[in-house]
């Protein structure tokens, strides 16, 4: 055991099949690190990998220097051996195929038995063996490379490791925590809590397996994306192209519902009645009607179960965590349509959120006479991009470069982007969550209509309908937004005014909105000073921002995916701190540029 005075770290976990992640709190409370472990595996979603990477929690323990740890995973079942025996068995025998299975899926079910026990097996396995395997490699690193004592490994309630990570990265200290998912613990996809400070009470649990994000992976799978790759972003991306279609939205209603202040199936088979009818082509609807229809139920949902929620618990705040809450364009008519003043979403709220959230529970728990610290709202908190690696890509990229002073690199990278080129922008510490907040995006300037188009076919590589997010100096926001409501971790989308569309048709989605990001000093400095540049140069205080990635990647990690990107795609200039990278042999570049 190391004698010197030890720095103890609570190492949180987010464990499942997917969106893994890892956090430390250190002995005051505070989250002074959260990754999702795709950023070093760049493996999207982290599907069906356990979040202590081996070689990854090496290079964590040894930035940190943990002396000692305490460690723990955000599933509470992890504690029952009685549960994961009875699940295995369940398993081995869906796996092989038993009689019993097929016979479920047939007649209870009523879903083809092949495609529902492929599910299970992809999904129900990769989930018991990331749990099974979950603190294994960091412990090992721990004790064999550092030292240090093996330590048990805790466990708590999924949807309360949501609701401590919303709360604590929220600029309040009183309000109501809705968690909304596919599922938590005991199979439940709601909770409802009263937070207060260091006091969070569950006031309400779904008791059925119903679920609103089960429901959204549904209409993804209708259109033809795929839910376990995450691609929900594109059923919201392309749900303003169509129009309602009322046959399918009778069959949604006749499917699931809001009771009281939870959700129910009506029939819960009606699902597969569905998927029937459009396999056999009886319902033919274009993938834009089934994207809009699914959208605009789903939000008639959510809309519903806050206003019910705030007649039972009335008050000003509203936190909402899990899956559900990255359905932005649902998140902006929320502050609209229903009673609370104001409404938070963190910058992670899925399960990589639950990382930082059983690392501040394991805290309280080892120290139950410290209060959490509030208002940790800096999503700032991944890797930086180490200066060893810089000089590596300067010494053997042959890209040209330049090193300026931040007061210069605000100008000139202004000046590339006011003359239409496109850039990759590296800043500091990377950002905890699925969105790029000006620290690993892709920047553009939004008054070229053609950027839309040129960026999503000639850099990110994907679908044409995929919409981009509109960056915006806070202070100028309202003035280019309806029914403004800050936004800081581009949680929300909200309509542009009419009469500002013409100005940023880049950022303009196809219905007038945009699922902005608004940027204040306090935030991001050197983002906020960059786009304060381009509004001196331009008279719009917007920049065009995206995640520095490629379609079915994640967000870069290393300047060696960053190169990676950078070389091959459409991206004309690289920004890495200070340093300025070209394509010097790019036509594409535009380099007579008039200061």
């Amino acid at each position: 055991m190391k004698t010197d005075t030890p720095q103890k770290y609570y190492i949180g976990i987010a464990a499942g099949f997917h969106d893994g992640a890892i956090a430390l709190v250190n002995d005051e409370g505070e989250i002074i690190f959260a990754e999702a472990t795709e950023r070093f595996t760049q493996n999207k979603r982290s599907l069906s990998s356990v979040a202590d990477n081996y070689f990854y929690i090496q290079k964590i323990v040894k930035k940190y220097k943990i002396n000692d740890y305490e460690i723990a995973i955000n599933w509470q079942a992890y504690n029952s051996i009685t549960k994961h025996t009875l699940k295995a068995l369940l398993n081995y025998c869906i796996r092989n195929y038993l009689f019993a299975s097929k016979w479920f899926a047939q007649n209870i079910r009523k879903q083809n038995p092949d495609e529902y026990i492929s599910i299970v097996d992809m999904n129900f396995t990769s989930q018991m063996g990331s749990l099974f395997m979950a603190g294994s490699s960091a412990r090992n690193v721990l004790v064999n490379k550092e030292k240090l004592l093996y330590k048990k490994l805790s466990s708590f309630d999924h949807h309360l490791t949501h609701a401590y990570y919303g709360l604590y990265t929220s600029p309040v200290t009183h309000a109501v925590v809705l968690i909304l998912d596919g599922n938590g613990d005991s199979g439940s996809s709601l909770s409802l809590y009263d937070a207060k400070q260091n006091n969070i009470k569950l006031l309400f649990r779904n008791k059925n397996n119903c679920s609103l994000g089960n429901y959204y992976g549904r209409i993804t799978q209708l259109c033809g994306f795929d839910n376990n790759a995450g691609e929900q972003w594109k059923t919201m991306g392309l749900a303003p192209y169509g129009k309602l279609n009322k046959e399918l939205l009778n069959h949604l209603t006749q499917w699931i519902t809001v009771a009281d202040i939870g959700i129910k199936y009506i029939d819960g088979n009606k699902i597969f009645e569905i998927l029937k009818l459009f396999k056999s082509d009886q319902l033919k609807i274009s993938k834009q009607d089934i994207a809009f229809t699914g959208q605009y139920y789903y939000e008639t949902l959510l809309i519903k179960l806050v206003n019910n929620i705030y007649l039972k618990y009335p008050g000003e705040n509203l936190i909402i965590a899990g899956g559900c809450a990255l359905n932005s364009a649902a998140n902006g008519k929320l502050h609209i349509k229903t009673p609370y003043k104001n409404i938070f979403i963190s910058s992670a709220p899925a399960d990589d959120g639950c990382a930082a959230g059983v690392a501040l529970l394991n805290f309280k728990r080892h120290n139950p006479l410290k209060e959490i610290p509030c208002f940790q709202t800096n999503p700032y908190l991944g890797f930086n991009i180490e200066e060893e690696e810089i000089q590596n890509f300067l010494k053997h990229s042959g890209y040209s470069h330049t090193k300026f002073t931040y007061e210069e690199l605000y100008t000139e990278v202004a000046l590339h982007l006011k003359n239409g080129n496109i850039i990759a922008w590296v800043q500091g510490r990377a950002e905890f969550g699925p969105r790029a907040l000006g620290n690993r995006s892709i920047l553009a300037n939004p008054a070229l209509p053609e950027m839309k188009d040129k960026i999503n076919a000639e850099v990110k590589f994907r679908e044409e309908f995929r919409p981009f997010a509109p960056s915006v100096l806070e202070e100028h926001a309202e003035f280019y937004f309806e029914d403004y409501h800050p936004t800081p971790n581009m949680e929300r989308v909200l309509q542009i005014k009419e009469n500002k569309r013409n100005l940023i048709p880049a950022v303009t989605h196809v219905d007038g909105s945009g699922r902005l990001q608004t940027v204040s000093k306090e935030t991001n400095l050197h983002y906020y000073n960059l786009i304060n540049e381009f509004y001196k140069l331009s008279n719009v205080p917007i920049i065009l921002n995206t995640s520095l990635n490629v379609m079915g990647k994640p967000i870069v990690n290393s300047v060696s995916d960053i190169a990676a990107v950078f070389s091959t795609s459409g991206i004309d200039i690289l920004v890495i701190n200070q340093y300025v990278f070209k394509k010097g042999s790019n036509p594409v570049l535009k380099k007579n540029i008039v200061k």
